[in-house]
């Protein structure tokens, strides 16, 4: 789409857990900015995903020999012969980009009113290679399966809207699930090396117990402008 400077790419595949996650992995692995996706789940157990990429210029991401390595990353992810956390990691850092010097407070939002039979999740953080991937493979990591998701960004923000539901097919409304899905999902907006997890404390050589940066999350169950 010239017009956009965005190249779509369509999926359409069985449908099993992780396979939303994987897909993003492989686009990021090989350089490619998901700007846009819309994900849907037919009722015959079938995946219709659809992501609108660019590269890291911001440009649409059709050179002939990076579709074709896109084209195997993501046969080999789906084959589970390449493993995007692998090859993100290994990965040269970039450059830092423009919007980078801006800061955008992760923040997760939680509604069990927006929809009949899903639990809505809204996640808000700075735009960064691999993001979409390490939210959704957070979600895939909870035992939550997407049924739908709207991807967007605008600027330096990224947010992104999935409707999700337990193994059993329903809302997810336990008390310390939801919280454990805050936390997580905070931790995975967060670039790598600035998570509680992989931070060494000052001096020590160990790891930080809690992220020195303040995160704000909030779960809701209030009513919210949302369509399935």
């Amino acid at each position: 789409d010239g017009f956009r400077d965005v190249t779509e790419l369509t999926l359409y595949a069985p449908d099993h857990p992780g396979l939303f996650a994987r897909v993003a992995g492989a686009i990021a692995a090989t350089g490619g900015n998901i700007v846009d996706a819309k994900i849907f789940t037919t009722t015959d157990g079938m995946a219709l995903d659809t992501f609108f990429i660019q590269d890291t210029e911001g440009e649409a991401f059709d050179r002939p020999d990076r579709l074709a390595r896109l084209a195997t990353a993501i046969d080999q992810t789906l084959s589970r012969a390449l493993k995007p956390h692998l090859a993100l990691a290994k990965a040269k850092p970039m450059q830092p980009q423009r919007t980078q010097v801006f800061t955008v407070q992760p923040v997760v939002l939680i509604h069990n009113n927006a929809s009949g039979r899903h639990t809505v999740i809204e996640v808000n953080g700075r735009d960064r290679p691999g993001l979409l991937y390490d939210v959704t493979y957070a979600l895939f990591s909870l035992s939550l399966s997407i049924a739908s998701a709207h991807i967007a960004t605008y600027g330096e923000r990224a947010v992104d809207v999935f409707y999700v539901k337990d193994l059993f097919g329903l809302k997810v409304e336990q008390k310390g699930k939801l919280a454990a899905i805050e936390k997580r999902l905070l931790e995975a907006l967060l670039p790598p090396g600035e998570r509680a997890a992989e931070k060494p404390a000052a001096g020590t050589g160990k790891t930080a117990a809690k992220p020195k940066r303040k995160l704000r999350s909030r779960a809701r169950t209030d009513r919210v402008d949302a369509a399935e």
